[in-house]
Formats: structure tokens, C-alpha cells, sequence
């Protein structure tokens, strides 16, 4: 059984169940789960349709060693993106379930992943983009070298005995290290990734065009609509695309971070109304302004313990 799964705090909520929607569409044969880096009651749970439209795993639930140094000194993006890879093992510790699939709740899906995605290799990354840009836009290929090779929203992991060696060595390195910090050479999770195909053989990266289509990498991907469906390069079927950076109050732009605008490129807009409609028909209006149970009031907030947990990671 192959389970797709996505990490969300509450005011996310919309966003991940629109994501399930649409991968749901495509893969009925999956299973789903949100994977909730935050915390609410099962009586909350049970009383909200939202909640009630994906079975839900709350961060508690796993028994991580980390929990409490994570809850207790990470903003809500630091808590979702450590705790990935302590979701995906609780997932592949479990007897029915043979491979899990993550994506970031911020994206969403337009048609199916490629079969070999699905069915073939152990480990699979996927690269922020595959060919150079022009070298007025080489701003792109330093944020790539500084925020690493690939884009931690997607991976698919095969049970195994190499899946779990990965799982093992990431979560050594990236769940109580997960700062962002450039001069230091820390960006989350995502730097350690660059290592991942010379330490673990059966790494596939996955190159094709219509995986994690994102403004990363738009200078090699244009898309076209044809009676409804999308492609890339023409010739690509669209499998999903990454709103990193989207902004629901102004959707008509591609993201905040990008160097192609969407008076550029035209034909990007009805991805993004598409997904602003999504995002409006499951309440994000309601949800975005909610709180993070643990981050509202831990350490993070407290400056002077803040300068400890630097100069104890930051030692000269």
C-alpha cells in the first residue's frame, strides 16, 4: 500500500486538505493522511468537517525522542519541516504500508505522478530544476546553491532496508538542526539532500517536467491547456505545481520570490486561480490566522534563550 501524506499546523489545514483532494482525484488507490505538527483534541477533531475528511496523526502520537526539544524551540515552518522524516518512518514501520509519499501542503495536483515515480526505486528526490537559466536570472542558481540541490516538498521513500539507513542518517542530522542560517551552511532539512545520491545507491532523481513544477523553475517549463488538462513543454503531462511563496490575498501573482511574474507568463494563471478557489472552498480565511499550540509560547520566544541555543550550535 503506498500512503501520500502531507505536515501541517491548523492554520494550514486548507491547504493540505486541498492538496489530498487533488491528489486523491488521481490516485484513489493511495492512502491518505494529514500529518498534523501541532495539537487539538480529538473532540475538536471530531466536531470539524474539515478535520474529519483525512484520517489525521498529531506530532504527540509518535513518541519521538525530539518532541519536546522540537515543540519547544521551533516556529511552526522549522516544526513541519523537521518533523517529515519522523512521520515518514512511524508510516513505514507499519506492517500494510510498503512506501510513503510526501508533499508539501503547498502544492497541488493536476494530473497523476508518473508510474515509475509510483512504482520504481527506493529513494526518489526531486531537483529544484534541470537546465541552466540565462544568466540574468543566475539569482536562481545561487539560491539553489545555497538552499540545496533539491526541494524537500517532495520525496517518495520504499520500505527498505536502505529507505531506513536514510531515515536514520537525515534524522541525526536535520530534526535538531533544523535552522536556517546561510553564513553557517544550515537550511533546514533540504542542504543535507545535496549528499543523498552518493551515500544511498538507489537514489533516483526524479527529472520529470511535470513533478513539483514551482517559479524555481519556470525558465525551463512552460505550460499549455488542452480541453482541460495540462502540460509542460507541450509535450509533459502536468502532474503538480509547488505555490511556494503564493499569495492567496493577491493570487494572479506566481510567488513572492519569483523573477517571472505572471505578465510573463499568462498561461500560469489559471493554476493559480484554480488553487485560490480550492483554498477559499475549505475556509482558508477561517484557519490562516490560528495559532501553533506548541510555538505560541516556547522558547523560540524568549531572546535571551534564543542567543544560547545559537552559541551552542555555533560554537567558533
Amino acid at each position: 500500500m503506498t500512503l501520500f501524506f502531507t505536515v501541517a499546523t491548523i492554520n494550514y489545514l486548507p491547504f493540505a486538505v486541498s492538496l489530498l483532494d487533488s491528489a486523491k482525484k488521481y490516485h484513489p488507490d493511495f492512502e491518505f493522511c494529514i500529518c498534523l505538527a501541532d495539537y487539538i483534541t480529538d473532540d475538536e477533531i471530531e466536531r470539524n468537517e474539515l478535520m474529519n475528511k483525512y484520517p489525521i496523526v498529531q506530532l504527540h502520537e509518535l513518541g519521538a525522542d525530539e518532541f519536546d526539544f522540537i515543540t519547544q524551540n521551533y516556529n511552526p515552518m522549522q516544526l513541519a519541516n523537521c518533523s517529515k522524516v519522523l512521520f515518514a518512518k512511524y508510516f513505514l514501520e507499519q506492517v500494510h504500508i510498503n512506501q510513503v509519499i510526501f508533499c508539501d501542503s503547498d502544492t497541488f495536483f493536476f494530473g497523476p505522478l508518473p508510474k515509475s515515480t509510483v512504482n520504481d526505486h527506493e529513494i526518489i528526490l526531486s531537483p529544484h530544476f534541470t537546465q541552466p537559466p540565462s544568466i540574468d536570472m543566475k539569482r536562481q542558481e545561487l539560491e539553489v546553491l545555497n538552499a540545496g540541490l533539491y526541494n524537500g516538498g517532495f520525496f517518495k521513500l520504499r520500505k527498505s532496508a536502505q529507505a531506513f539507513r536514510y531515515i536514520d542518517w537525515l534524522r541525526e542530522r536535520s530534526v535538531k538542526d533544523c535552522i536556517y542560517d546561510f553564513k553557517r551552511g544550515y537550511y533546514g532539512e533540504q542542504l543535507w539532500l545535496n549528499l543523498v545520491p552518493l551515500y544511498f545507491k538507489d537514489t533516483f532523481i526524479e527529472r520529470n517536467e511535470g513533478v513539483n513544477v514551482a517559479y524555481w523553475n519556470l525558465h525551463e517549463r512552460e505550460i499549455s491547456e488542452v480541453n482541460g488538462s495540462f502540460f509542460v513543454n507541450n509535450t509533459t503531462p502536468l502532474s503538480f505545481f509547488h505555490y511556494s511563496g503564493w499569495d492567496y490575498f493577491a493570487p494572479e501573482e506566481i510567488s513572492k520570490w519569483a523573477l517571472i511574474t505572471s505578465e510573463m507568463r499568462p498561461e500560469i494563471k489559471p493554476l493559480l486561480l484554480k488553487y485560490h478557489a480550492a483554498l477559499e472552498a475549505n475556509e482558508y480565511e477561517h484557519y490562516i490566522k490560528k495559532t501553533n499550540y506548541y510555538t505560541s509560547n516556547n522558547n523560540l520566544n524568549k531572546k535571551s534563550f534564543f542567543s544560547a541555543l545559537k552559541k551552542k550550535y555555533f560554537k567558533r
